[in-house]
């Protein structure tokens, strides 16, 4: 399995998908907290409250970008049917593919510590910031991007498209990042709104984003992984039916 991921993390590394996801998501980023309005240099308060704001919108975008080529390529090109022959399960397959993408959204997270740094140096004290909650925030903007990742995954065993993977994957991740949460303000009683609302990956990141890393968050996010990751196996299943 282990081989398997090496290889997949090189095949990201060498392509360009790779680094403009890095690209567009440190750039991007960066506007909405040293430019644009509302940013660091247009209030003077050092915090990073728009990074957190717009970067799972980010995420949104590039993890399905990550993950559109993971399995649809393969079944274009025909060089799945080889890898279904090696001497791996689904699984190790799945969980290849998938560990290599969360090493490349870890990476695009990396740099972004130049921001926390540099609010910190800011600050007024220097260095009073609220650490808790930015690490915090951090963790469930990882935990978001894994989130978002799985189901991508899942898209991409969907179609032997990639663009369709991609759009199927932005489909997916939008449902549980913002319409389960759309949902929940409906109109359709108490129970359902509760239900919906604790379906949405928004709700879980801003929980832990508050500095305090609950189980039940954790938990959640572990979910959709384990879901996603599931019905791409699945999927795989199917093929082989």
């Amino acid at each position: 399995m282990w081989a398997l991921w090496r290889k997949e993390v090189a095949s990201l590394l060498y392509s360009l998908i790779a680094y403009l996801v890095w690209a567009v998501f440190l750039v991007g980023t960066g506007l909405f907290v040293w430019v644009f309005s509302g940013s660091v240099i247009t209030t003077g308060a050092a915090e990073l409250d728009p990074f957190f704001g717009i970067a799972p919108w980010f995420l949104l975008f590039l993890a399905p970008a990550l993950t559109m080529r993971s399995f649809a390529e393969e079944f274009r090109t025909g060089s799945y049917e080889l890898l279904a022959t090696a001497p791996l399960s689904p699984w190790e397959i799945i969980l290849a593919k998938y560990l290599a993408v969360a090493l490349v959204l870890a990476f695009a997270l990396v740099p972004t510590l130049v921001f926390y740094g540099s609010i910190a140096w800011l600050a007024q004290p220097r260095g009073a910031v609220d650490h808790g909650a930015i690490q915090g925030a951090y963790v469930g903007l990882f935990g978001l991007g894994l989130a978002l990742a799985a189901l991508g995954i899942w898209a991409s065993t969907l179609t032997m498209h990639t663009i369709v993977a991609f759009l199927v994957g932005l489909f997916l991740g939008f449902v549980w990042l913002i319409g389960f949460e759309f949902a929940s303000e409906l109109p359709i009683g108490r129970p359902l709104q509760e239900l919906f609302a604790q379906l949405s990956l928004f709700e879980h990141y801003r929980s832990v984003s508050r500095g305090v890393v609950d189980s039940r968050d954790v938990s959640y996010f572990l979910s959709v992984i384990v879901l996603g990751l599931g019905l791409a196996r699945l999927q795989l299943a199917r093929r082989h039916a």
